[in-house]
């Protein structure tokens, strides 16, 4: 009995260990506006409500390089192991989930397939860091939270209706 217990113990710990040499401390560097060469990088989590019927609800940690014209967006398990990886530049975009990818023309294509709705980047990417444009069709609110920053993005129009929040960690 005692060597089971050993053994959970040691799992236990072995697994602690593990997790916590896979964490990265939060990173958060803003797009600097006066630069257009400036990248900025953002963690955090992410959810995202799509008004289907029935209704969707995708969940999921995130980390996010680049600028509205070029980045890519990892969308990462509770373990931190990456379930599908986005990129974009100006020749088109990608979705690569384990060895399968799929080509787009846009982010807009990308996010048209996969949501039912093109959802604005470059203006969304803004609201990461400060208060952004207005947004036709979005009703967008950012906060500084003690936590970090949460953005809380919503569009009723064009159907489906769309809530999109993202909590971002706090700068280090």
């Amino acid at each position: 009995m005692l060597c089971i217990k050993q053994c959970w113990l040691a799992f236990g710990c072995s697994l602690l260990v593990l997790l916590t040499s896979c964490s990265n401390a939060p990173r958060h560097v803003a797009v600097d506006p006066t630069n257009p060469e400036a990248i900025g990088h953002w963690e955090g989590r992410l959810n995202l409500r799509i008004a289907n019927n029935p209704p969707e609800q995708f969940s999921t940690a995130f980390e996010m390089t680049g600028r509205p014209e070029k980045g890519q967006l990892s969308l990462l398990s509770p373990l931190g192991t990456t379930l599908a990886m986005v990129r974009w530049n100006p020749q088109g975009a990608s979705l690569q989930q384990g060895s399968d990818v799929q080509n787009f023309v846009s982010m807009d294509e990308l996010t048209l397939r996969l949501t039912g709705a093109a959802l604005p980047l470059p203006q969304l990417m803004a609201w990461l860091d400060r208060t952004g444009p207005p947004v036709n069709g979005w009703q967008i609110n950012a906060q500084a939270l003690p936590s970090g920053r949460r953005v809380m993005a919503d569009r009723l129009q064009p159907l489906p209706a769309l809530k999109l929040t993202v909590l971002l960690d706090p700068n280090p």
